[in-house]
């Protein structure tokens, strides 16, 4: 258990029994530790721009020209009444 059928050369960078990376898989990936971190942040960085952007859009609307339509007390009263039932 633990190999992969057709996947040949990697069992030297897992322990074969506790399958924990070796210090040969940390040399290999050394090289592009800085890269992978910087492309993370930038990649990371457009989902968040699009989120900041889509909230900061929402949070401008004013909808103080639409009209709120008046209420009579008695359909007031049922409103309540059917909130009240409802919990």
């Amino acid at each position: 258990m633990g190999k992969l059928i057709g996947v040949k050369g990697h069992d030297r960078y897992r322990d074969p029994v506790t399958h924990q990376i070796t210090p040969a898989l940390y040399r290999v990936r050394a090289p592009f530790f800085w890269r992978n971190t910087i492309a993370l942040f930038v990649v990371g960085s457009i989902p968040l721009g699009v989120y900041l952007y889509a909230f900061h859009k929402i949070s401008d609307d004013d909808f103080s020209d639409i009209p709120i339509p008046p209420i009579s007390d008695e359909e007031l009263k049922k409103l309540k009444l059917e909130y009240e039932n409802k919990k």
